[in-house]
Protein backbone atom coordinates (compact mmCIF):
# COMPACT_ATOMS: atom_id res chain seq x y z
CA UNK A 1 0.00 0.00 0.00
CA UNK A 2 3.07 2.13 0.69
CA UNK A 3 2.09 3.35 3.75
CA UNK A 4 4.73 3.49 6.42
CA UNK A 5 4.78 3.68 10.43
CA UNK A 6 6.65 6.94 11.90
CA UNK A 7 8.26 4.24 13.69
CA UNK A 8 9.46 2.28 10.58
CA UNK A 9 10.19 6.07 9.03
CA UNK A 10 11.88 7.40 11.94
CA UNK A 11 14.10 3.69 11.69
CA UNK A 12 14.86 4.05 8.11
CA UNK A 13 16.05 7.26 8.67
CA UNK A 14 18.50 6.83 11.42
CA UNK A 15 19.65 3.99 9.19
CA UNK A 16 20.49 6.14 6.25
CA UNK A 17 22.25 8.67 9.13
CA UNK A 18 24.48 5.51 10.18
CA UNK A 19 22.72 5.11 13.33
CA UNK A 20 22.72 1.33 14.95
CA UNK A 21 21.74 -0.66 17.89
CA UNK A 22 25.46 -2.05 17.29
CA UNK A 23 27.02 1.38 17.86
CA UNK A 24 26.33 3.14 21.22
CA UNK A 25 27.93 6.51 20.01
CA UNK A 26 25.36 6.06 16.98
CA UNK A 27 22.43 4.93 19.08
CA UNK A 28 19.20 5.50 17.32
CA UNK A 29 17.45 8.54 18.11
CA UNK A 30 13.74 9.44 18.38
CA UNK A 31 12.73 13.27 18.54
CA UNK A 32 10.56 14.52 21.36
CA UNK A 33 7.42 15.29 19.92
CA UNK A 34 4.77 15.74 23.44
CA UNK A 35 4.90 19.80 24.51
CA UNK A 36 2.34 19.05 27.20
CA UNK A 37 3.47 17.27 30.14
CA UNK A 38 1.33 18.90 32.70
CA UNK A 39 -2.00 17.92 31.83
CA UNK A 40 -3.94 15.15 33.39
CA UNK A 41 -5.16 13.94 29.45
CA UNK A 42 -3.53 15.31 26.47
CA UNK A 43 -5.40 16.09 23.04
CA UNK A 44 -3.90 14.36 20.17
CA UNK A 45 -5.37 16.59 17.94
CA UNK A 46 -4.78 19.66 19.25
CA UNK A 47 -1.61 21.38 17.70
CA UNK A 48 -0.53 22.57 21.35
CA UNK A 49 0.38 19.38 22.53
CA UNK A 50 3.00 18.52 20.37
CA UNK A 51 6.44 20.73 20.44
CA UNK A 52 7.67 22.83 17.34
CA UNK A 53 10.29 20.37 15.47
CA UNK A 54 11.71 23.56 13.58
CA UNK A 55 13.41 24.15 16.75
CA UNK A 56 15.62 22.30 19.05
CA UNK A 57 14.57 21.54 22.38
CA UNK A 58 16.97 24.29 24.03
CA UNK A 59 14.34 26.99 21.83
CA UNK A 60 10.98 25.59 22.66
CA UNK A 61 10.25 28.37 25.22
CA UNK A 62 11.65 31.90 25.24
CA UNK A 63 13.12 31.03 28.65
CA UNK A 64 15.08 27.62 27.65
CA UNK A 65 16.20 30.04 25.23
CA UNK A 66 17.74 32.53 27.40
CA UNK A 67 18.98 29.63 29.25
CA UNK A 68 20.93 28.05 26.87
CA UNK A 69 22.18 31.38 25.14
CA UNK A 70 23.86 32.26 28.65
CA UNK A 71 25.24 29.06 28.98
CA UNK A 72 26.82 29.51 25.77
CA UNK A 73 28.11 32.97 26.75
CA UNK A 74 29.36 31.65 30.09
CA UNK A 75 31.52 29.11 28.24
CA UNK A 76 32.95 31.86 26.08
CA UNK A 77 33.83 33.92 29.23
CA UNK A 78 35.13 31.22 30.82
CA UNK A 79 37.95 30.48 28.23
CA UNK A 80 35.90 26.86 26.46
CA UNK A 81 34.69 26.39 23.08
CA UNK A 82 31.67 28.02 23.24
CA UNK A 83 28.28 25.47 22.97
CA UNK A 84 24.59 25.81 23.45
CA UNK A 85 25.03 22.05 25.02
CA UNK A 86 27.36 20.51 26.57
CA UNK A 87 26.97 16.90 25.57
CA UNK A 88 25.20 15.29 22.71
CA UNK A 89 21.82 13.32 23.33
CA UNK A 90 23.01 10.26 22.09
CA UNK A 91 26.48 9.35 23.33
CA UNK A 92 27.11 6.54 25.33
CA UNK A 93 26.59 7.51 28.81
CA UNK A 94 23.40 7.98 28.51
CA UNK A 95 22.34 5.62 26.05
CA UNK A 96 23.61 2.96 29.20
CA UNK A 97 22.03 5.15 32.09
CA UNK A 98 18.30 4.46 30.18
CA UNK A 99 19.51 1.01 29.62
CA UNK A 100 21.30 0.02 32.34
CA UNK A 101 18.72 -2.82 33.56
CA UNK A 102 19.33 -4.66 30.53
CA UNK A 103 22.39 -6.68 30.23
CA UNK A 104 24.90 -6.36 28.37
CA UNK A 105 24.11 -2.49 29.39
CA UNK A 106 24.48 -3.60 33.12
CA UNK A 107 28.43 -4.50 32.72
CA UNK A 108 29.05 -1.73 30.46
CA UNK A 109 27.59 0.93 32.62
CA UNK A 110 29.70 -0.56 35.40
CA UNK A 111 32.65 -0.49 33.52
CA UNK A 112 31.94 2.92 32.60
CA UNK A 113 32.11 4.01 35.93
CA UNK A 114 35.09 2.30 36.78
CA UNK A 115 33.38 -0.44 38.52
CA UNK A 116 31.08 0.88 40.99
CA UNK A 117 28.00 3.15 41.38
Amino acid sequence: SGKMTNFDLLMHMNSFAGRSYNDLTQYPVFPWIIADYESEEIDLDDPNTYRDLAKPMGGQSESRAKQFREKYREYEEGGMEPAHYGTHYSCAAYVLYYLMRLEPFSRLALRLQGGRF
